[in-house]
């Protein structure tokens, strides 16, 4: 017993530095111990899915987020803005918030559309987050997957496989047309005017070339509207 009582009196000298015989030293080490150690778990691969800051307030769940200027936050994407996942719940400003990686968890994902949606129809950026079919405006878009299930007007939540986002350009309709230059008439001897027209429909053939040329100088996806 009497052997016993020592050794917790020599444990209680340890861990309250009253023990002589240079004893405070392991008070140091026993405090040492006691000290958190933290790891920065951003760091790594993941599975699918990243938990970020939100930089923006969420207003609702299952919106594509962009990246923020500062690092580790996202907000919410814009219509031309690339997406790098999907927001799985809402969230404030400053919010902790689990984010969907795009193109890389082969589990399938819930987002938001913008209007309705078909079944089986590639989706593309919208306003706000939410997600389009095929764009019929002229704009900056990206393409993110394709639906599994469909959505009957705005705000509806569906299913939907996802990808890495890919850019769509969609230019407006041509303003002349080889047809159109065509159909230019010519007397014999040619005049000024003539001439002014077909210089004028060469100058706009030549705009629209350079505005097909100028949207596939990098790589993207390109759609020009016929209408």
């Amino acid at each position: 017993m009497t052997s016993l009582i020592l050794k917790l009196q020599t444990l209680v000298a340890l861990l309250t530095g009253r023990a002589s015989g240079g004893l405070s030293s392991q008070r140091l080490r026993v405090r040492a111990l006691r000290r958190p150690v933290f790891a920065n778990i951003a760091q790594g691969t993941h599975t699918g899915y990243v938990t970020l800051t939100a930089g923006t307030a969420f207003a609702s769940k299952y919106l594509l987020a962009k990246a923020d200027a500062t690092a580790g936050e996202i907000d919410v994407c814009g219509v031309s803005d690339c997406p790098v996942g999907i927001a799985t719940d809402e969230a404030d400003i400053g919010d902790p918030l689990a984010m969907k990686i795009l193109g890389v968890s082969p589990q399938s994902a819930l987002v938001t559309a913008s209007a309705a949606i078909n079944a089986g129809a590639y989706l593309y950026t919208a306003a706000n987050g939410e997600v389009q079919a095929e764009p019929t405006v002229a704009g900056t878009y990206y393409l993110i997957g394709r639906a599994i299930g469909s959505a009957s007007g705005a705000g509806d939540i569906f299913e939907a496989e996802t990808c890495v986002p890919v850019k769509l350009i969609v230019l407006a309709k041509p303003s002349s047309t080889v047809a159109a230059i065509n159909a230019l008439t010519f007397s014999s001897t040619p005049t000024q005017a003539q001439a002014q027209a077909l210089q004028t429909a060469v100058a706009t053939l030549a705009t629209d070339f350079l505005a097909v040329t100028g949207a596939a100088a990098g790589p993207t996806l390109l759609k020009i509207l016929t209408s």
